[in-house]
């Protein structure tokens, strides 16, 4: 009796991350900035730091699945309802949110773009800020904010100084940004400046849960700068108690 013929196992698909052709330099270059829609009076404003490959090619803020932002955003209660990076122009057209970037290109790695590049965006980003004024400021990445002030002195949250929406910019990048004091003595108007962890799924060192936390107090500070002036100030305390109490490598809620 003849012997059976073994059947073949069927084709193992390549893994995502082996299928995906890695992009040349130059179709990196060729890839547009992500759009942006800035208008007078948004209640955030969130800077990102630059498009991934995933955005720049989707042509979407925060486009790769494994980013947290748009889950936090709901997680947060910022907004009303679940959304994927391909309904993004419902923050701006529902919610009075908006996003922008400091450097317009797109990189494989935020590790490609160098401190200068970044500080030599700070300029363009100050005019969209001040031309549309909002009111908070929101930087997804300490990195960012590092760069956007020019020291690494602060801790991430709530910042000290606010953004002076009054102020005439100056040409020279190291006179910018305007910052002042909330309590100082100007009756011009000002932006809140608050800062969370990069939401990218490569930033190990805070955990989704942690994520969350700030991504709360920001919606607390939101909720307070859209009723001044006719509201009390924020309370420190309470926007502290909505933060994250645990300051170790890798936060696990209890």
């Amino acid at each position: 009796m003849p012997k059976a013929r073994k059947s073949s196992p069927p084709a193992t698909p390549k893994r995502r991350s082996q299928a995906r052709r890695q992009l040349t330099a130059q179709e990196l270059s060729e890839l547009a900035p992500i759009p942006e829609t800035l208008r007078p009076g948004l209640d955030v404003l969130f800077v990102g730091i630059n498009p991934g490959v995933v955005s720049g090619q989707k042509q979407l803020h925060f486009g790769n699945p494994q980013n947290y932002f748009w889950k936090g955003l709901f997680e947060s209660e910022l907004i009303p309802e679940a959304v994927r990076p391909e309904d993004g122009h419902r923050l701006s057209a529902e919610w009075n949110m908006s996003i922008v970037n400091l450097v317009q290109r797109t990189t494989p790695s935020t590790s490609d773009l160098s401190r200068h590049e970044m500080r030599a965006a700070v300029p363009e980003l100050c005019r969209k800020i001040t031309s549309n004024p909002p009111r908070v400021v929101c930087f997804v990445g300490k990195g960012i904010y590092e760069a956007f002030v020019g020291h690494t002195g602060f801790a991430l949250g709530l910042q000290d100084d606010v953004y002076d929406l009054g102020a005439e910019l100056e040409t020279q990048p190291e006179h910018l940004p305007p910052l002042r004091r909330p309590d100082s003595p100007s009756d011009a108007p000002f932006a809140y400046l608050f800062v969370m962890p990069s939401t990218s799924g490569r930033t190990a060192a805070y955990q989704n849960p942690e994520k969350r936390q700030y991504f709360c107090q920001l919606k607390y500070v939101r909720d307070c700068a859209a009723r001044q002036p006719d509201s009390a100030p924020i309370d420190h305390a309470r926007l502290a108690a909505l933060g994250p109490q645990v300051r170790s490598r890798y936060f696990k809620r209890q």
